[in-house]
């Protein structure tokens, strides 16, 4: 009996650590990782019409949406996950084998994040994503973990909870 509860306790330990997140979710506000870069994405929180849909995240995916030919113009980046992002979103999940649910969460973001390409060390360090005919999009990820973008000119953190680029207003 004592060893089945044993077994038992630490069954439930072992799922209570498994349930922590690895490295980020959208309730730490920003796009964070730590370690190697290439597996940030996959733990990100849930984007989509309900979920952080005015924010620099959406501007993320939409840029993301831009590069892989599902938005058509740069113009499409407006900060708001609208009936168009959602759209464009679907076509990019089904293009990838996905559900095609429209929202962007740990399995649409952890595919997202085949397309990045950059160098491994520590540092700032500027990665990209890029595959439709020569579009890319800019990353940078700092040393406290921090990802953030370039959208045009201007380099800001990706927060979920704020739209500050200047396409956001």
């Amino acid at each position: 009996m004592k060893s089945a509860a044993l077994a038992a306790l630490l069954v439930l330990g072992g799922l209570g650590l498994s349930a922590m997140p690895a490295h980020a979710s959208a309730s730490g506000g920003v796009v964070h990782g730590t370690g190697d870069w290439r597996d940030d994405w996959s733990d990100e929180g849930d984007l989509s019409q309900s979920a952080y849909a005015r924010s620099n995240v959406a501007a993320m995916w939409q840029a993301i949406l831009w590069a892989d030919g599902k938005l058509t113009s740069t113009a499409d980046i407006d900060c708001i996950f609208g009936p168009d992002t959602h759209t464009a979103t679907m076509s990019w999940q089904r293009a990838h084998d996905l559900d095609d649910d429209g929202i962007v969460g740990k399995n649409t973001f952890g595919e997202a994040s085949w397309n990045l390409s950059g160098t491994s060390g520590s540092g700032n360090q500027i990665i990209y994503y890029g595959s439709y005919g020569g579009r890319y999009v800019t990353f940078t990820r700092v040393d406290n973990g921090r990802w953030g973008m370039y959208l045009g000119n201007e380099l800001k953190t990706l927060w979920y909870n704020d739209a500050t680029f200047s396409a956001c207003s």
